[in-house]
């Protein structure tokens, strides 16, 4: 069994040199911006980008915890609720996305890092997950 992304047009999973999944952006070289998720055009110029992988570290900007069950997750154990934040990466980009662990774990300006997390199985067996961040410790 492999494990497969829910949707691989917005990360891909690491590869043989990376440790982390890697977040799918743009890069619009006229305006000097990335973005996420991917454009087809810049929005700022309207001029070209080209894809690239966004750094899979950044700083957390701020967070909420959602006390209510995430989708699917009364399957994994995770009925009480679960974090979101906002992750400022090195690019420029902010991020909002889920977060690992509890409210005692997040502060503003901790580090943290893209990883993955299981939601289920395809139809031919494979592990579908998604991402989310978590503190580096």
């Amino acid at each position: 069994m492999s494990r497969t992304p829910t949707d691989p047009r917005l990360f891909r999973l690491p590869e043989a040199d990376d440790l982390r999944p890697r977040l799918l952006g743009s890069y619009a070289e006229r305006s000097g911006l990335y973005f996420w998720p991917r454009r087809k055009r810049c929005p700022v110029t309207g001029g070209p980008v080209v894809d690239c992988d966004l750094d899979p570290e950044g700083v957390l900007f701020a967070w909420t915890f959602l006390h209510v069950p995430r989708m699917g997750s009364i399957s994994f154990g995770d009925s009480g609720g679960y974090g979101v934040g906002q992750i400022d990466l090195p690019e420029g980009v902010r991020i909002q996305a889920p977060l690992v662990g509890t409210p005692d774990d997040w502060q503003i300006g901790s580090r943290m890092a893209l990883t993955t997390f299981p939601v289920g199985q395809d139809d031919d067996g494979n592990e579908l997950v998604t991402f989310r961040f978590e503190v580096i410790r």
